[in-house]
């Protein structure tokens, strides 16, 4: 996958930046975005660049720069990935 995962995950952070707290609402609010093709890629492809984000040992948050810590893009990044693999549609 190289490099793409980080445009699929800059785009979701562009999405949140305006948030204060990345909680359960947001998790939902950008999932039924993903499924709704508010977002570049489908599901599968998000799933599978939230993957290479999570275990990418940089930053994140280095070019979007939402108001959010590096930990708490992470979390909210990997609670992002748990709701889509629980959705099917």
């Amino acid at each position: 996958m190289s490099d793409n995962w980080k445009g699929h995950v800059n785009g979701i952070l562009y999405g949140i930046q305006f948030d204060r707290t990345l909680d359960d609402a947001v998790v939902g609010r950008v999932a039924d975005g993903v499924l709704g093709g508010l977002y570049p890629g489908d599901r599968a492809e998000t799933l599978a660049a939230l993957t290479e984000a999570l275990r990418y040992q940089g930053p994140l948050n280095d070019q979007v720069e939402a108001p959010h810590t590096e930990e708490s893009i992470r979390d909210f990044l990997g609670r992002l990935s748990t709701a889509l693999a629980a959705r099917t549609s």
